[in-house]
């Protein structure tokens, strides 16, 4: 038997107008964690879809242990023990755990023609126990976390005996302390002999858990190296085809009088006597532990919904805007976490998705003016570098990076003063990443002012000249971010109030 548990030779796949494998090459070991790199865009995607069946490659050969498969469906794939675990969960929200965990191959009684219940149910009991939780196989999935429903889906995968276990950006909406369960979940099927290929745009992972990675670029294959022995600056230089001499962009311009304070902002059940001032030219960063209230504090800004008490400043004007349309219409823009179902309409148009705010700047007499919406959409989709054939595409046709800029887009349709970015470059790659760092620095420059929600600390760092850090809906205190550390801010964030004084 082949050492290899899994390989790919020369793999190519060509779709319409787009080539989204070019000759890539894979290797997998039994016990391997092997992680996958690449910008959005690069083919990582389609490449989890060969493998599972889903699409078949125009060229090129797929083995399993030494011998060549061609896989026509995913049932031939998962009959071959291979299973894929999505960043965005596909489940049953509606059905059990149990019943999740056994779709497709539930557990029928020989005698009765029945499923039989009592077994899966003690099965998915018995897998759960393997992977060290304690959730109940009776429970609705919908009623889980998204940390929980990637146990279950891996629950599912030891169901089906997979050997091949494809983990697609799955630390991307957990927190620190979830991200750490599910890598000694990860750890603990590689220590069972299962191969495990890892794809994620966060180092930290690749670091926590692989032995090998591997990037493409461009839907090609550009290398596979041992993790522990190429450095990080090389592996960048490989997923983006060019030298970033520093991950954040230096910052040139000096900051200005202020241009938005909050004071004493209450929202009961969310967050309580929040404060915090943003000036022309700063980015501040709101930091803090998952639940402490920060996207909550940014959506009462924005209109959201009301708050119950306190004052909100712009430009020295009080203001109180009480819907996202009125927000818009004073300056204050607003980039929300879940860019799917809140930033953006996936079946509408990259264009009018940039425009949509704007309406009012595209019509005369009530009559909206497509040629003038289509050179605004054009001109900012540029500017913020949005990778598209025709800015007609659908915006569920976009990578996660280039969903994310075309919201920047749509905000910079608008004339604002103040800008609330939630986890910017969540499940954002690299080379986006570094874009998007790049537009906050210019929009900085200009002298607007800037509120970063992040819970990615090296960014804080690299981004902020301040840090607000909040817990349990409070502020605990201000620090400037050349006078402060990881593990300072990481304190604040769990002390008590009293004690950040």
């Amino acid at each position: 038997m082949s050492e290899l548990l899994l390989e790919l030779k020369g793999v190519s796949k060509t779709f319409p107008g787009v080539k989204a494998l070019d000759d890539v090459h894979f290797q997998l070991k039994s016990g391997q964690i092997h992680a996958l790199m690449g910008e959005n865009g690069a083919g990582k995607s389609t490449f989890i879809k060969v493998i599972t069946g889903v699409h078949k490659p125009d060229c090129g050969e797929m083995y399993i242990d030494g011998k060549k498969v061609d896989f026509i469906n995913p049932r031939e794939a998962t009959a071959m023990g291979i299973a894929a675990i999505y960043q965005h969960v596909t489940c049953y929200p509606d059905l059990s755990v149990a019943e999740n965990i056994f779709v497709g191959h539930e557990v029928i009684s020989p005698k009765l023609k029945k499923m039989n219940w009592k077994e899966m149910r003690d099965k998915a009991a018995l897998y759960l126990k393997q992977l060290g939780t304690d959730i109940d196989p009776k429970t609705t999935m919908g009623n889980l976390s998204v940390a929980q429903q990637q146990i279950v889906e891996i629950a599912k995968a030891l169901s089906i005996n997979a050997r091949i276990i494809i983990m697609d950006e799955p630390t991307a909406a957990l927190s620190k302390r979830e991200s750490e369960e599910l890598y000694r979940i990860t750890l603990q099927l590689r220590d069972e002999g299962k191969g495990i290929i890892f794809i994620s745009h966060r180092f930290e992972d690749m670091y926590r858990v692989a032995s090998q990675v591997t990037v493409l670029r461009d839907s090609k294959y550009i290398g596979s190296w041992p993790v522990d022995g190429i450095e990080q600056e090389k592996l960048i230089y490989a997923m983006v085809g060019r030298e970033l001499k520093q991950m954040y962009p230096p910052k040139s311009n000096e900051i200005g009088d202020e241009v938005f304070r909050a004071e004493g902002l209450y929202k009961t059940g969310y967050f309580a006597d929040v404060s915090f001032d943003v000036r022309a030219g700063e980015i501040v960063a709101l930091s803090g532990l998952v639940g402490a209230g920060r996207s909550e504090v940014c959506a009462a800004i924005f209109g959201h919904w009301p708050l119950d008490k306190g004052k909100l400043t712009l430009n020295g004007a009080a203001v109180s805007p009480n819907s996202p349309r009125a927000a818009m219409k004073l300056g204050i823009g607003y980039l929300p976490e879940d860019r799917q179902k809140q930033g953006l309409i996936l079946d509408w148009s990259i264009g009018k998705n940039i425009t949509l705010a704007t309406l009012d700047q595209h019509a005369k007499r009530g009559l909206l003016s497509v040629k003038s919406e289509n050179e605004t959409a054009e001109r900012l989709s540029q500017l913020v570098g949005v990778k598209c054939t025709s800015i007609q595409d659908l915006a569920s046709s976009l990578s996660g990076g280039n969903q994310q800029k075309v919201i920047v887009a749509k905000l910079l349709a608008s004339s604002l003063k103040f800008i609330m970015l939630d986890e910017p470059t969540k499940g954002v790659d690299v080379g986006a990443k570094y874009a998007i760092y790049e537009i906050m620095r210019e929009l900085s420059a200009e002298g607007i002012g800037i509120l970063m929600v992040s819970s990615e600390m090296p960014e804080v760092l690299g981004m902020s000249d301040r840090v607000v850090v909040m817990r349990e809906g409070r502020v605990m205190c201000v620090l400037n971010t050349h006078e402060t550390s990881q593990e300072a801010i990481l304190e604040a964030s769990m002390m008590r109030r009293n004690q950040a004084g």
